[in-house]
């Protein structure tokens, strides 16, 4: 009767919460700590809330505490005995299974008050008077029992909520690492920081306080921009720039936060206590319910590591023997000025003097120790000339000179001002040093100078101009400067002798090819060589390959060029061991003629070259066309193992729809993004994301352009595949190379 009617109440109490039970079966349960402003959980509306939850587990409880108590004060009035120890064995297992309750505030205690309590009442209902001390001992120990079990119920609840709390916090943590330092070359922060929709920190962590050597309470009433001396930015205002430059760091971080941005490895300038510290900062914005909540992030001092990049910077930026910026860094200078020119309209003309004999006690002298002498002079010289006049002096090469001056009046006479610049440097140039014991040393001196139009022109063109007056200067006995303007009035003539001589040399093979080594950046051993051309029989003075192969395009003769190319190359690499490849540059333009991998198959079946051997550069991507014709090479040549490799990527401007479309197996990074790693966090940031593009992808990526150690290390760090570059290797003949591995091996692992 009593099991009859314990069941017939729950089963009541079932259909009267039908409704209500369906729907906690139809929809998924959202866990206590969802929707919470540090979850990152989705805050999702569900039918069944936790205190819903909560509510109708203590009401449960209570109902089945108030059943299993009167069911135990029935049993102890019938006169079997065995019946009231059954009735105590099942009373007392009751406890075991209720501290799965325990992560419910107050379900304990509704289900084993009312147990205990009828427990008490049993025992004073049957033994009083008789056995009083046992009764009295039993009583004690059904309350300690129930006490207990409260006590631990509310020991584990308070467990499990500091565990999962301790967990959510981890799981948050890492979240926020691995997604904000993805690729990133900081790795891990030193603290991670919050706040709250008003940009005020929230919750600083230890390490946080402990680097403003402040307490916790007083960092969590700053906001974030007050503690970085952040800019005042406008919301919706784009990032500003200044003279064809980006802003500050800071102007940067200014510029999210009130756009409500994400950004990624931001070095910030931090005053603490009157020194300036260097923080690198990334962080994104958190909404929940469409509602912006604050920002998450990490943050690192990079101090020392800022130092360190600097000298770098400077170091890589300054040559030693005259103590001017080098080659590098004034094509830096010069590129910037150049970008500016349309607004500010300061630079009439490039001058390249070059020190073409060297003379001692008035006797040419080749002596190396002497040459550095009066070039070490010569650079006082033009370091004073500097101060004196407006412009930029750099050695740019081994016995040349750049100066570009910086004109105050755009009005003035470029042209006429270059000349007088000119003659004033050749006469500081050639005035001769006296050394301490009476040796004489001097020089002479040719000028190249060309005019900095205002109509777009390049840096690689202007450069190319200033070469080819310096290459005419040197030609001359007197007078040994030389405008590129007026060679510009016989451009025409000059254009169509050049486009006849290299058709000619193309077709007399004229040209020669050197390998550079590609070496792997994880193990440093030399993985393959980069077959690449070269034209030193020209009569046109320094002409940049870049240009050579633009004019072979134009001539009509690019085809047999790069078969050329292809054919030598491959009869080169059938020399070497065999787990060397060669790269071969090809015109994208190439691939839309017919049978064209089956002519690269049988050049290389008759080099007795293996295809997968075979790496295909191809270059001047913005003549590859998405045709059937292309994609049909392109398959050929990849089911029989030829590498094919997307070049210069990120400067064409269909690169990724390039990858999507055809079997690129590489992509080599251009050399402009890796040189400017450590100045320009832009490039930084397209070298660690093309990378990461690359792994996605399942493709290799070289970067070009390594010339140092810290290059290196860099890539090797953020997982790039192979590298290229003068620090690892030149170009050489076929003759002279060696496939040992590089001496940077011994230290690739970093």
């Amino acid at each position: 009767m009593i099991v009859v009617l314990v069941d017939g109440l729950v089963g009541f109490w079932t259909i009267s919460k039908w409704s209500f039970l369906s729907s906690f079966y139809e929809c998924p349960i959202r866990s206590w700590f969802a929707g919470t402003a540090a979850s990152p959980v989705e805050n999702i509306q569900y039918a069944w809330t936790y205190p819903q939850i909560a509510r109708s587990l203590r009401l449960l409880n209570g109902a089945l505490g108030v059943i299993w108590g009167w069911f135990l004060v029935c049993v102890f009035h019938l006169p079997s005995e065995k019946a009231h120890i059954l009735a105590v064995i099942v009373c007392t297992g009751l406890f075991a299974p209720l501290l799965l309750c325990s992560v419910v505030r107050g379900a304990v205690e509704a289900l084993a008050l009312p147990v205990v309590a009828a427990a008490c009442l049993v025992m004073a209902q049957h033994f009083y008077g008789v056995l009083a001390f046992l009764t009295l001992s039993l009583f004690l120990e059904m309350t300690v029992c129930g006490l207990f079990v409260i006590g631990v119920s509310g020991l584990g609840r308070y467990l499990l909520q500091r565990l999962l709390k301790d967990r959510l916090e981890q799981r948050e943590r890492n979240e926020i690492v691995s997604m904000m330092t993805r690729g990133s070359d900081s790795h891990i922060g030193d603290w991670i920081w919050k706040t709250d929709a008003n940009g005020c920190i929230q919750t600083p962590s230890d390490g946080f306080c402990l680097l403003l050597k402040q307490s916790a309470e007083e960092v969590a009433g700053l906001t974030l921009a007050d503690l970085l001396a952040l800019p005042a930015i406008e919301p919706g205002r784009p990032l500003p720039w200044t003279d064809g430059q980006p802003l500050s760091a800071s102007m940067h971080l200014a510029h999210c936060l009130a756009n409500r941005l994400a950004f990624r490895d931001l070095c910030i300038p931090v005053k603490l206590g009157g020194e300036t510290v260097w923080w690198l900062m990334t962080g994104h914005p958190v909404f929940s319910q469409c509602v912006f909540q604050g920002y998450r992030g990490i943050g690192a001092n990079v101090t020392e590591q800022r130092t360190a990049r600097s000298a770098y910077a400077e170091r890589i930026r300054h040559d030693e023997l005259t103590g001017l910026p080098n080659r590098l860094a004034f094509c830096e200078q010069l590129q910037n000025t150049l970008l500016e020119k349309v607004a500010f309209p300061r630079l009439c003309a490039l001058l390249v003097l070059s020190l073409d004999n060297f003379f001692c006690d008035g006797v040419e002298t080749h002596d190396e120790a002497l040459r550095n002498v009066f070039l070490s002079e010569v650079g006082v010289r033009l370091r004073q000339f500097g101060q004196k006049k407006p412009g930029v002096a750099a050695r740019y090469g081994n016995v040349e000179f750049a100066f570009f001056p910086v004109v105050q009046d755009p009005l003035s006479s470029g042209v006429e001002d270059a000349k007088a610049l000119a003659l004033e440097l050749m006469t500081l140039l050639e005035k001769p040093t006296v050394l301490h014991d009476g040796v004489v040393l001097s020089a002479r001196a040719s000028v190249g100078i060309a005019p900095a139009s205002c109509k777009g022109q390049s840096l690689e063109t202007l450069l190319e101009a200033v070469d080819m007056a310096l290459h005419d200067a040197r030609e001359k006995i007197q007078d040994r400067y030389s405008f590129y303007e007026r060679l510009t009035l016989e451009d025409e003539e000059r254009q169509r002798y050049l486009l006849q001589d290299v058709r000619r040399a193309v077709q007399e093979r004229a040209f020669s090819l050197v390998y550079q080594p590609i070496v792997d950046a994880q193990t440093g051993a030399i993985s393959g060589f980069e077959a690449l051309s070269r034209w030193s029989g020209s009569r046109h003075g320094p002409l940049s390959i870049e240009r050579v192969i633009s004019l072979i395009e134009v001539s009509g003769r690019g085809n047999e060029f790069d078969f050329w190319v292809l054919e030598t190359a491959c009869e080169a690499a059938g020399k070497w061991p065999s787990h060397l490849w060669v790269a071969v540059n090809m015109m994208a333009s190439q691939f839309s003629q017919p049978n064209v991998a089956e002519r690269i198959l049988t050049t290389l079946s008759r080099a007795g070259l293996d295809p997968r051997r075979l790496q295909i550069e191809v270059t001047e991507t913005l003549d590859l066309q998405p045709e059937p014709v292309v994609y049909h090479a392109f398959q050929l040549l990849d089911r029989q193992g030829v590498r094919l490799v997307l070049d210069d990527f990120g400067t064409g401007f269909a690169a990724l729809s390039y990858l999507r479309l055809f079997p690129f197996s590489k992509i080599k990074l251009d050399t402009i993004f890796v040189q400017d790693l450590f100045q320009d966090s832009r490039s930084a940031a397209i070298v660690r994301n093309a990378i990461e593009l690359a792994v996605d992808l399942g493709i290799a990526v070289t970067a070009e352009g390594v010339s140092s150690l810290e290059h290196y290390r860099f890539l090797q760090t953020q997982g790039c595949n192979e590298v290229q570059g003068y620090f690892l290797g030149r170009p050489c003949p076929a003759e002279d190379l060696v496939w040992d591995p590089l001496p940077l091996s011994s230290f690739a692992q970093v």
